[in-house]
């Protein structure tokens, strides 16, 4: 029984290694790797995927070569993709936050900000409301499971000891980017259009009326408008949550793999 305790060095190093790479992404992964959460449980989880995984591991003569060779770039190399998988999983969460932030901006809600100590900062009413929704959404079909699925995988794609890099994944960053505005931007078009729609009906009735004091009158009527359009688009908004949330997983793991 004793002998299960029994490590050797080159075993003890990799089991180091491992427990960068999970910690890392335990540090940086959505929704549970936020400020609120206490540090201690971050440190204790991340050990406990760092003891579920290393048993399971298979090490390769070459990999037990390496630990002797450059241990501090390889300790890098594993910070690297935990914290590099943890934070493009928040990719997922920017969507949102952008389409929010525009139906405020569309809205006059701008000034209506809560503090959000999942995100330590400042954010208007409507982008906390769909980051709530996408965070429901994302712990609901079990998008956690799919990370911490894509964890065990990266040991596959890139070993532990394994100096390898390659850069051709890396333009698929921007593309990621790319996507995640546009998907924002069409998340919030409805409400933004319709408001910009009523906002020229009232300059016409302004012009047209000018007892009308229409900058006042515009608010509540924007308000009203947008709120409406965005209990319409809901549906809609649930529906696409999905195939996003499986794009961005892909665009992941296939930047994983450059490691």
């Amino acid at each position: 029984m004793t002998e299960v305790y029994r490590f050797s060095e080159s075993e003890l190093l990799f089991f180091f290694l491992v427990l960068m790479r999970t910690s890392a992404l335990v540090v940086s992964w959505p929704v549970f790797g936020v400020e609120n959460v206490s540090a201690s449980v971050k440190v204790l989880f991340g050990l406990v995927l760092a003891m579920t995984l290393f048993p399971v591991l298979n090490w390769s003569s070459f990999q037990y070569e390496s630990l002797n060779q450059n241990l501090i770039g390889l300790t890098l190399r594993e910070v690297g993709i935990g914290l590099t998988l943890g934070y493009l999983a928040r990719f997922f969460f920017f969507a949102f936050r952008v389409a929010g932030e525009m139906m405020s901006q569309a809205m006059g809600l701008t000034s209506a900000s809560v503090f959000n100590p999942a995100l330590g900062g400042q954010v208007t009413a409507t982008e906390h409301l769909y980051v709530a929704l996408a965070t429901l959404f994302y712990l609901g079909v079990n998008g956690h499971h799919i990370l911490l699925t894509g964890l065990s995988k990266t040991f596959e794609w890139a070993p532990v000891a394994q100096m390898s890099f390659n850069v051709s994944q890396f333009t698929g960053v921007g593309h990621m980017v790319q996507e995640i505005v546009e998907l924002g931007l069409r998340f919030s078009a409805p409400v933004v259009i319709s408001i910009l729609t009523v906002n020229l009906v009232l300059g016409v009735v302004g012009k047209t009326v000018p007892q009308i004091n229409v900058l006042i009158t515009s608010f509540p009527i924007n308000i009203l408008a947008g709120f409406a359009l965005m209990i319409i688009t809901m549906p809609l908004l649930l529906e696409q949550m999905g195939e996003f949330l499986q794009l961005s997983t892909t665009h992941v793991f296939n930047f994983i793999k450059a490691f």
